[in-house]
């Protein structure tokens, strides 16, 4: 499943559910939070996401732990690894593309996350996270943020195991920008 932005907004918790129904059961969803495990806030951000699916949606969810992938204690890596692998709903969301590519390069995340597609796991990425499914990602924060000339950066390309040759741009005319005017904020 993709969502643009919004994935913790109460009119979201209906499809949440859905996805989570489909398996018998009291299914495992895990949270992936390395896209905004760059953030100063990033426990904040994972305890809202935990609180969302506790109260919203009434089902629990586990935070994988997955901020940062190299450099990092390998037992917790693994541990965190382990989480996403035995979810049955795997979950991620807001943050930076680029970050979680970085991340995930070279680790079982990407592989992991094609195995939950063809063994009827449940994907569910938004926002920044589902830039990264394609076969190209925006990197969203470099150009919008930063002022860079726009480019590609090569993304997961899980899509391609459904036969889709694709970049995904979730946030074509974002609302919430404020006083930026999104319409046109895409390539």
């Amino acid at each position: 499943t993709i969502m643009g932005s919004g994935e913790t907004a109460p009119t979201m918790m209906k499809h949440h559910r859905e996805l989570i129904a489909r398996f018998s059961g009291t299914p495992k969803a895990v949270v992936l939070d390395t896209p905004y495990g760059f953030q100063e806030y990033e426990p904040e951000l994972a305890g809202r996401a935990v609180e969302y699916f506790r109260k919203s949606v009434g089902h629990p969810i586990e935070v994988a732990g997955l901020t940062r992938l190299h450099d990092e204690d390998p037992l917790a890596v693994e541990q965190g690894l382990d989480r996403i692998r035995r979810a049955d709903y795997l979950f991620a969301g807001p943050g930076s593309p680029t970050y979680a590519l970085r991340q995930w390069a070279g680790t079982a995340v990407p592989d992991i996350v094609r195995a939950k597609m063809r063994t009827g796991g449940a994907v569910t990425f938004a926002s920044a996270a589902a830039l990264t499914l394609g076969r190209y990602t925006v990197p969203v924060y470099e150009i919008y943020k930063v002022g860079a000339d726009p480019y590609w950066v090569e993304g997961l390309d899980v899509l391609g195991e459904v036969g889709l040759d694709v970049a995904v741009i979730p946030h074509y005319d974002n609302q919430e920008g404020g006083n930026h005017d999104t319409r046109f904020c895409y390539l």
